[in-house]
């Protein structure tokens, strides 16, 4: 028979016993509530990261849309947006221009460079009450007269670059414009607009001509055939280059990169822009804030409904001191922009 003291000390070790299992409960819960609440931290954490993704893709996406403005800018491709915005008080101006013209307009000079000269100049021209985009060629050949530097091809307007930087070209691309404004600059060279073009998959072409032609000083080699045919990046830019087939050079070349541009807006449909804004962004320089791309960027849209037009200054290539050159019409050249402005 158990004893009086054996019965107590068998409570105590029960009681024991019962205290340990209840502390073990207790452990075992506060494990399961921790567990629980890494779980809900860890599906909060995800749902912050998503959310912060998904705001990092939309600004990506804002960013591709601007990207394919550069693009545009581009010469060598092309690109459907347009600015449904008026260039306000804040817009940065490179250069104010002489001319009387209405700020209705933003002018962007796209600079197409190689080894320091700017081979491509256009000047994109937006209006966002007509929805109309207008991009004018001056040919790289064009005479623009500049006292203070000796020599012939000097005075050629693609020098200007190399020796004035982009300040130097905006003010010569407003000069023979007739004084417009220029509000940004892009300047890209030939391996970034390679590599842009292909970000975009390549674009679908009618090439005029065989088209075979190879500087090595300039490490140009052009090999095309002529049909209709899907470009990529460095293709595309080839046929962008070529100039020695066409019985008018570079006016002839103008006309190819014109064409170019018109393709690639209308294959812009399904472009993947963010892995474009990524390569864009990489490869291309311009006085365009990421502060104002984004403000332009809530104001883009498709350019459907719009339209997208191409010039090249009026004029005619002659020979001076020994050199080529094209000769601008300067009355007509203005004309021409005060069409373009409705004036």
């Amino acid at each position: 028979m158990e004893s009086r003291y054996e019965r107590r000390e068998r409570e105590r070790r029960e009681e024991a016993l019962r205290e340990e299992a209840q502390r073990d409960r207790a452990r075992k819960r506060s494990r399961e509530l921790e567990r629980e609440t890494a779980y809900e931290e860890a599906l909060e954490n995800k749902a912050k990261k998503k959310a912060k993704k998904n705001r990092g893709r939309r600004r990506l996406r804002v960013g591709g849309v601007i990207a394919l403005i550069i693009i545009v800018l581009v010469a060598f491709t092309g690109i459907r947006v347009w600015m449904e915005t008026r260039p306000g008080a804040a817009t940065p101006v490179v250069v104010a221009g002489a001319g009387d013209f209405s700020n209705v307009r933003v002018n962007i000079l796209f600079l197409g460079t190689n080894q320091g000269l700017s081979d491509t100049m256009i000047v994109f021209s937006l209006d966002s009450d007509k929805k109309q985009l207008d991009a004018i060629s001056i040919p790289r050949d064009t005479y623009y007269p500049r006292s203070n530097y000796s020599g012939a091809a000097y005075q050629k307007v693609n020098s200007v670059y190399e020796t004035e930087g982009y300040k130097g070209a905006c003010q010569a691309a407003s000069d023979i414009l007739g004084g417009i404004p220029i509000h940004y600059y892009a300047e890209i060279d030939t391996n970034g607009a390679i590599k842009i073009i292909d970000a975009m998959g390549g674009v679908t072409m009618d090439v005029p001509v065989d088209m075979n032609y190879s500087d090595p000083d300039q490490g140009l080699y052009i090999d095309l055939k002529a049909g209709v045919q899907h470009l990529s990046g460095e293709q595309a830019v080839q046929f962008a280059r070529f100039r020695s087939g066409y019985a008018n050079a570079d006016l002839g070349r103008i006309n190819a990169q014109q064409e170019l541009l018109k393709a690639v807006a209308s294959q812009a449909g399904a472009l993947d822009f963010a892995k474009i804004a990524i390569v864009a962004r990489a490869e291309t320089k311009t006085n365009m804030s990421v502060i104002s791309q984004a403000a332009f960027a809530t104001r883009l849209a498709g350019m459907a409904g719009g339209s997208f037009n191409t010039y090249t200054i009026p004029g005619k290539a002659g020979m001076q001191n020994g050199l080529s050159y094209f000769f601008h019409d300067q009355d007509a050249t203005t004309a021409l922009v005060k069409q373009i402005y409705g004036q």
